[in-house]
């Protein structure tokens, strides 16, 4: 069934929105879904692991690449590193993480997930799975292998925008 079906052959207002612009501004289409999933994980993360959005993230880049400073969760992240000193601070109080002395930078710390962190990982790491499972079931396999190699590709051409900055469309005159 059509989302025209559900509202009477009405189209929605995600569909709405969604047709604001042609489908060359993927860009604002990725946003806006980049929203919906932001609002949904927030009260997902919230529900099964008792912690914000930007904790959480702390805790599965922490529980994937290891012992990090914060420095390297937030470049990792791609995350403001205030965003992620606050996350950790709140961490460390609750017990998901503790701090080390790091051996390469006196000037900061390395995060280690605790005993409680790695458990409460690994609860809602399975829940998160099961989440993305929801969000992608109209998808065959290679439909999402396909969508995960142009999400790359595009990901890839922003970073070199990033990089080398956006080119003009206006010609100088």
């Amino acid at each position: 069934m059509s989302a025209k079906d559900n509202n009477n052959g009405a189209a929605g207002p995600l569909e709405e929105a969604w047709r604001i612009f042609d489908s060359r501004h993927l860009p604002y289409r990725l946003l806006m879904l980049g929203k919906m999933l932001d609002r949904l994980s927030v009260q997902h993360i919230r529900d099964n692991a008792g912690v914000s959005l930007a904790e959480w993230r702390v805790l599965a880049h922490l529980a994937v690449m290891g012992t990090k400073s914060a420095s390297e969760v937030s470049a990792a992240a791609l995350v403001d590193r205030a965003e992620v000193s606050r996350a950790v601070r709140v961490l460390e109080e609750e017990g998901f993480l503790r701090r080390e002395e790091n051996p390469r930078n006196r000037k900061s710390s390395l995060l280690v997930l605790t005993e409680k962190g790695q458990d409460s990982y690994k609860r809602v790491h399975m829940d998160r799975r099961k989440f993305f499972s929801m969000l992608t079931a109209d998808f065959i396999e290679s439909e999402l292998s396909d969508l995960d190699g142009m999400l790359l590709r595009m990901a890839k051409r922003a970073d070199q925008m990033g990089r080398e900055g956006v080119p003009s469309a206006r010609k100088k005159p």
